[in-house]
C-alpha cells in the first residue's frame, strides 16, 4: 500500500485518478469489479492490478468476454 499523504501506487502504464483509486482499493485488499463503456480504461486498469499482484507475488485469474481484452492486457504486460 502506497504510503504519506498523495502517494500513489507504482504503476507500469500510466492511470488516471479513478484508475489510481482502484489500485489502492486492492492494495488495501478490497475485492472490485471493473466495468464501463470502451474506452475508459479497463484495460490500463486491469493491467497495472495484475503487475502489482505479480509483484507481490501472487497468481491472478483474469476472465474477459472477448479474447481481444485478454490479448490487449497481455500485450501490455509484454511491453
Amino acid at each position: 500500500v502506497p504510503e504519506g499523504p498523495g502517494a500513489k501506487p507504482p504503476t507500469i502504464i500510466d492511470a488516471d485518478s479513478s484508475q489510481h483509486s482502484a489500485l489502492v482499493d486492492v492494495e488495501k485488499g478490497q475485492n472490485l469489479v471493473l466495468q464501463g463503456p470502451p474506452g475508459t480504461g479497463k484495460s490500463q486498469t486491469i493491467t497495472n492490478l495484475i503487475a502489482a499482484a505479480i509483484r507481490h507475488g501472487k497468481k491472478v485469474l483474469f476472465v474477459a468476454e472477448k479474447k481481444a481484452a485478454l490479448d490487449v492486457v497481455r500485450t501490455r504486460l509484454e511491453e
